[in-house]
C-alpha cells in the first residue's frame, strides 16, 4: 500500500474514501497449469451467523471448453484415488 501511495493520486483518494463493494457474483478466468483457460462463474454467500466467513461456488457454463475441463480435472482426480486405495501387488 505505501508505494501505491505514494506513486498514485487516485489510489490515495481511493483508499481515503474506502468506498468498498462487495461483489457477490461474476465471471472468474483462470489458468490451470494442466488445462489452461477456465472461464467460471461464481456465487459468494454469506453465511447468516458469522459476517467474516462466506461460501464461493464456482461452475462453468455446461457443453463449454471449461466444463470439459473440468471433468478431465476431476476424473484425474478420482484416478489418483483409486490409485491410492489400491492393494500393493506382491
Amino acid at each position: 500500500m505505501g508505494e501505491l501511495s505514494v506513486k498514485s493520486e487516485e489510489f490515495r483518494r481511493l483508499w481515503a474514501t474506502h468506498d468498498v463493494k462487495e461483489k457477490s457474483h461474476g465471471v472468474k478466468r483462470l489458468h490451470h497449469p494442466l488445462v489452461g483457460e477456465l472461464t467460471l462463474s461464481f456465487e459468494s454467500f454469506r453465511l447468516v451467523d458469522d459476517d467474516e466467513q462466506s461460501m464461493i461456488t464456482y461452475h462453468a457454463e455446461p457443453g463449454s471448453p471449461s466444463s470439459d475441463a473440468l471433468r478431465l480435472l476431476a476424473s484425474w482426480g478420482r484416478d489418483a484415488t483409486r490409485a491410492g486405495t489400491s492393494t500393493p501387488q506382491a
